[in-house]
């Protein structure tokens, strides 16, 4: 089960809030709820999915009942489960409804700020925002993605903390060179915010200023067009050949295996009270073995952890895994789905009942880069952080490595330029070698 919350941008209401919506997605169905609960765009922590904790907010109250919705709708997902059957919607909307106590709830509203109405800059940028979201996407015909709309809404906040910081009030036609220098000493200096991280603002803000220009007929600075979204690329981390064998061949069942994950349970202090049982150490292991399946589910088929939540035995088709609308691009992937010496995609599904096409290749695993931990201990892996992320740009890099073509493998991960795929792709050192060698006629040892 996955449950995510959002503000209702495309509802505003005549005082400017939005109501929280809940989307619950389990064996293969999706939900969407209103809580009842309302609450100003700038008053929403997008990453954290709640009300911000400020004095002029409304978190106290709203935020526990988001919270225990959420935990209403898992409880009936374990039920149902406990009991052999499948949630229906009706079960589980009356769960969460329960929990929430459907009353509406309206966050406080601030005391009327004495700087005055809101900046020029910020009211184009919401209505330019607001735009994008309804606006269909070209191909799929879909509107903006959740992540994409957060970004803008994160740049805009951004810029909102940048003038506050300064005590200006941005205008659209001042926008020139000395901003831009500015802006990026406030980031880089003031902040430590990366270079990337400028770079994105910065491209976001280039994109909605030629709006300005064109939708509005609004003049802009003509030095917007020397700023520059400045990049920097970073080393990235994913396992090699070897390093996901040692993954792959971790075994649960072996008795000296069970011991030392039961020594590194009390040393992480999880061997305390109620726990010190020998069912509770078994439900322990069983839960870092399904972490590192689920981690290698992702190494095998380059999915995000949300979408390898959602891949079920209705999308294998043959030798392939057929997965629409995967998070951020919206796109239909097709995955390979056969064994070879590095990927078994099929023997890990296989280890898991499937009594119906809905039933997830590999089950969801909660809190699993928590337990990723332990599999990276078990493992002796030190050169990078073992998270479910790096199972995607594992799968890009070792796919490259067989031989695989960067537009078959783009088919696979959805990703729909060179620049953004190429940010996957890892470096097994000891492989570049090894390849350089395979095509030279004569070697000799350093």
């Amino acid at each position: 089960m996955k449950i995510t919350r959002q503000l209702r941008l495309d509802r505003l209401a005549a005082d400017g809030t939005a109501q929280i919506q809940l989307t619950i997605w389990w064996e293969g169905n999706r939900i969407r709820l209103g809580t009842g609960a309302v609450v100003l765009p700038e008053h929403w922590d997008e990453d954290g999915q709640q009300v911000k904790v400020r004095r002029d907010t409304a978190h106290a109250s709203i935020n526990p009942r988001l919270n225990r919705a959420a935990e209403a709708a898992a409880d009936a997902q374990a039920l149902a489960t406990k009991q052999g059957r499948r949630l229906p919607k009706e079960e589980l909307k009356a769960a969460v409804d329960a929990a929430l106590a459907l009353k509406p709830v309206v966050a406080q509203q601030p005391e009327p700020a004495a700087a005055g109405p809101t900046t020029d800059f910020e009211s184009l940028q919401r209505k330019w925002i607001l735009e994008q979201v309804n606006r269909p996407r070209k191909g799929s015909g879909k509107p903006l993605s959740k992540t994409t709309k957060a970004g803008f809404l994160a740049t805009l906040q951004r810029f909102l903390d940048y003038q506050a910081a300064r005590g200006i009030k941005l205008q659209v036609g001042a926008l020139d060179l000395a901003f831009y220098q500015d802006f990026r000493t406030y980031m880089l200096d003031e902040l430590g915010q990366g270079l990337n991280t400028f770079g994105k603002h910065i491209s976001r803000l280039k994109t909605f200023l030629a709006w300005v220009e064109t939708e509005e007929d609004l003049p802009v600075h003509r030095h917007v067009r020397k700023f520059v979204a400045s990049t920097q690329k970073g080393k990235v981390d994913a396992l090699t050949e070897k390093e996901l064998h040692q993954v792959a061949d971790l075994n649960f069942s072996d008795q000296a295996t069970r011991e030392q994950l039961a020594a590194l349970r009390l040393e992480l202090g999880r061997y305390t009270g109620k726990h010190q049982d020998d069912d509770s150490l078994a439900a322990w292991i069983e839960h870092v073995e399904l972490a590192r399946d689920k981690f290698l589910q992702c190494c095998y088929t380059g999915l995000r952890i949300s979408d390898a939540n959602r891949a079920a035995w209705e999308h294998v088709r043959g030798n392939l895994i057929v997965l629409d609308s995967i998070a951020k691009s919206d796109v239909t992937v097709y995955i390979p789905f056969y064994d070879d010496a590095i990927f078994k995609p099929v023997e890990l599904a296989e280890r898991y009942e499937h009594p119906t096409p809905y039933s997830l290749l590999v089950p969801e695993c909660y809190r699993a880069n928590e337990f990723l931990k332990v599999v990276q201990r078990m493992v002796g892996l030190t050169r990078l952080k073992l998270t479910t992320k790096i199972g995607r740009k594992t799968f890009v890099t070792l796919k490259l490595y067989q031989g695989v073509p960067s537009r078959t493998i783009m088919q696979a991960t959805g990703h729909q330029t060179e620049e953004a795929f190429n940010a996957y792709v890892g470096v097994d050192e000891l492989e570049i070698v090894q390849q350089f060698m395979r095509k030279s006629t004569k070697r000799r040892a350093a």
